[in-house]
């Protein structure tokens, strides 16, 4: 509700707002109100299941296969160790444990070329492009809004994320939802937000 009051989605009435950190956020806006559902708990899109196989990740709401087990700052370390395990490619990324690894190391070394650390960004903005392209269908949003720090990685992200909604979106709703970065990634968006709701 920050977002629609304060940010980027000043004016919007519909739009999906998704929370990049240690697990992934959801907020939905359909007709200019937030969705709550019967309980209160609507939006939980980080527990929408994108694996299905017997060995996907475990993840801490009990389930398996989660988009935040992949689309999070951790999930993104997760596929880090997993790919430095399956190749013997050389890796400035090896040069810390692998238990060690964060999100953050494994942009840097994007930052500096490692091909590695590009194929882990373009691995997750795929799967958050996949999901992306779900939740169209069922919302038809006219934008998806994007916060927390794993957004602070651009392109890096951002671009596989785009490329893999255009190609699994359903024809109906193709160039029609904007990607965008939230404007509030500041110490200041909780209470901002909290602000909004006494607006509404």
């Amino acid at each position: 509700m920050g977002e629609k009051l304060y940010g980027v989605a000043k004016g919007m009435k519909n739009f999906i707002m998704l929370t990049l950190g240690t697990g992934v956020g959801a907020g939905i806006i359909v007709n200019g109100e937030l969705v709550y559902g019967h309980d209160g708990f609507a939006g939980e899109l980080g527990h929408i299941c994108m694996d299905r196989s017997d060995d996907a990740r475990q993840c801490g709401c009990g389930l398996r296969g989660c988009l935040e087990t992949y689309c999070s700052a951790t999930g993104v370390a997760r596929t880090a160790r997993e790919f430095l395990q399956k190749t013997t490619r050389p890796s400035s990324l090896r040069n810390k444990p692998a238990d060690k690894i964060e999100s953050l190391d494994v942009y840097n070394a994007a930052l500096e070329g490692d091909e590695i650390a590009k194929e882990i960004f373009k691995f997750t903005g795929t799967i958050l492009g996949w999901a992306c392209a779900d939740f169209t269908a069922f919302a038809s949003p006219e934008a998806f809004v994007f916060f927390g720090g794993l957004c602070k990685s651009g392109d890096l992200i951002m671009k596989p994320v785009e490329e893999a909604y255009k190609k699994n979106v359903m024809p109906l709703f193709r160039n029609k939802a904007k990607f965008v970065i939230s404007s509030l990634m500041n110490k200041n968006a909780a209470v901002l937000g909290a602000s909004a709701l006494g607006w509404v």
